[in-house]
C-alpha cells in the first residue's frame, strides 16, 4: 500500500494534465486542477495547511482520471484523490453526504425516495441533501426509471449452443433506474453462448470509494465477492462499478482495517488479464472482471451483428470511467461499426466528463450544469439522432439535458443500440 507521500512525489508539475482536465478548462484555476490538488493534499499531508483547506478543490474534482491518460509520469490521481477525500471526512465527516449515499446504493431505498418523489411534484431528488451539501439550487432532475423493454422472447433454437455461465452485476442505482440495459445485456450474452447465473449481489461500492469512503467501499467489496464465488466472468454494464471492481485487488489484505493505517493508502492498479482467476480473495475477483463490450468483442458478437441492419444515425460518448479507467475505447466502437446502415458520426470531446460523476452533479450542481451544457452542444452539432454510451450517471444526466433542449436525440446504453440491431428499436 503506497502512502500519499510516495503517490504525490510522482508528480513533476510539467502541465500535461491541466488541458485534459474539465474543471480547469472551465475556471482556469490552477487549484481546481490536477497538479494544483496534488500540491494542496502534499501541503494537508505534511501538516502545512489544514485538510479542510482542500475541501472546495477536492470536492470540485469530477475524479473524472482524464488526467491520468494525459499524465506521462505515470501519476495514480485516483489513488490520491480517494485517500485524500477518506482522510478529509475522517476528520470532517459530512453527515449528509453519507446519508446520500446509503440512499443510492440501496435498491429498496432508492425505491422509495423514487416513489415520495412522485407524491410531491415539481421538486429535485435528492435536491434537500443536495442543497445541505453544496449550498447551491440542485440540478439534477427526479430520476425516470426505464421500463423493460417488449422485445420478442427469444428462440432458442436459432442461437448458438450454451457454453458458459457468466454472472452479472444487478447493482444498485443500474437496478433500479435502468433494467431494461440489464434486460439487452442477457439478451446479448446468451447471443454469444453464455446464460446468467442469478446472485443475490448488490452494491459494487463505487459511490463510496470515489469519494473516499474506503472501508464502506471495502465492505461492499466483500459482499459483492462472497456472492460471486465461483470461477465465472463477472459482466458488468455500468462503467463506474466496472472501475471499481477491475481496482478491489488493492483493498487486500481483508484482515486490516483501512482506518487503522496511517498514513492511509490504496493501490489501485490492476490489469485484467483474462477470464481464469490470479491470486487470492479481491484481488482474483477483479481479474474476473469485464465490460459487456470487452466480454462481447472476445465472444464473436461482430460476427453475429454483421448479419443484422439498422439505419440510423449516433454518436458515442466514452464514459469516463471506461475510457480512462479502464481504457476501454475500441471495443463498443468495434462493436458499434460491424452494425451495417449504422452510421455513426466521431462526438468532440468524446471523453470529456459530461458533469454527472457519481453524485458530481448534486454535490457541486453548479459546475456539473457547466460541463453538462458544454457536452449538449457538441452532442447537437452531430445531427445524431441517438446518443450512444456506458454509464447510468451519464445516461441520466445527458437524457436530462436532452429534455430540457426539448429535443428529439435519444440516449442509450450500448448494450440497448446493439440488441436493438437484431430486435428493433424499442419505442
Amino acid at each position: 500500500m503506497k502512502s500519499l507521500d510516495e503517490l504525490t512525489s510522482h508528480c513533476i508539475r510539467c502541465g500535461f494534465c491541466l488541458e485534459s482536465c474539465p474543471t480547469f478548462v472551465e475556471t482556469g484555476e490552477e487549484t481546481e486542477s490536477p497538479r494544483g490538488r496534488i500540491y494542496l493534499v502534499r501541503s494537508a499531508d505534511e501538516g502545512k495547511i489544514a485538510w479542510e483547506e482542500t475541501r472546495p478543490h477536492l470536492d470540485q474534482c469530477l475524479g473524472c482520471r482524464a488526467c491520468e491518460t494525459a499524465c506521462p509520469s505515470g501519476v495514480e490521481y485516483g489513488q490520491i484523490l480517494e485517500i485524500a477525500r477518506d482522510r478529509l471526512e475522517r476528520e470532517h465527516p459530512q453527515r449528509a453526504k453519507a446519508a446520500l449515499l446509503d440512499g443510492l446504493s440501496h435498491p429498496g431505498k432508492l425505491k422509495l425516495q423514487l416513489f415520495l418523489g412522485k407524491m410531491l411534484p415539481g421538486t429535485k431528488i435528492p435536491g434537500l441533501l443536495s442543497r445541505m451539501l453544496s449550498g447551491e439550487a440542485p440540478e439534477a432532475d427526479k430520476p425516470n426509471p426505464q421500463p423493460m423493454y417488449s422485445w420478442a422472447e427469444l428462440d432458442e433454437s436459432a442461437l448458438p449452443p450454451v457454453k458458459g455461465e457468466v454472472y452479472l452485476l444487478e447493482g444498485c442505482v443500474m437496478r433500479v433506474l435502468f433494467p431494461g440495459v440489464h434486460q439487452a445485456t442477457r439478451r446479448l450474452l446468451r447471443r454469444v453462448g453464455y446464460t446468467v447465473r442469478e446472485t443475490e449481489a448488490g452494491c459494487c461500492g463505487s459511490l463510496h470509494l470515489h469519494v473516499g469512503y474506503l472501508d464502506k467501499a471495502r465492505s461492499y467489496a466483500e459482499k459483492l465477492a462472497a456472492a460471486m464465488p465461483d470461477d465465472l466472468p463477472v459482466i458488468v454494464d455500468s462503467a463506474g462499478c466496472g472501475s471499481t471492481m477491475k481496482e478491489y485487488g488493492s483493498l487486500e489484505p481483508l484482515a486490516l482495517s483501512l482506518r487503522s493505517l496511517e498514513p492511509l493508502a490504496l493501490s489501485l492498479k490492476g490489469e485484467n488479464s483474462g477470464l481464469k482467476a490470479q491470486g487470492s480473495g479481491l484481488s482474483a475477483f477483479s481479474k474476473r472482471v469485464f465490460d459487456i463490450t470487452e466480454f462481447l468483442l472476445a465472444n464473436g458478437l461482430v460476427e453475429e451483428l454483421a448479419k443484422t441492419n439498422l439505419t440510423t444515425k449516433i454518436t458515442y460518448h466514452d464514459a469516463c470511467h471506461l475510457a480512462h479507467s479502464q481504457g476501454v475505447r475500441s471495443q463498443p466502437r468495434q462493436l458499434l461499426e460491424a452494425i451495417p446502415g449504422l452510421q455513426i458520426v466521431e462526438l468532440q470531446e468524446a471523453d470529456t466528463c459530461c458533469g454527472s460523476a457519481g453524485i458530481y452533479n448534486l454535490i457541486q450542481p453548479k459546475m456539473a450544469r457547466r460541463l453538462l451544457e458544454r457536452k449538449w452542444r457538441n452532442i447537437e452539432a452531430t445531427g445524431a439522432d441517438l446518443v450512444v454510451l456506458g454509464n447510468p450517471g451519464c445516461h441520466a444526466w445527458i437524457a436530462q439535458a436532452a429534455r430540457e433542449h426539448k429535443s428529439a436525440v435519444r440516449v442509450v446504453h450500448t448494450a440497448e443500440l446493439l440488441e436493438s440491431a437484431f430486435s428493433g428499436l424499442p419505442g
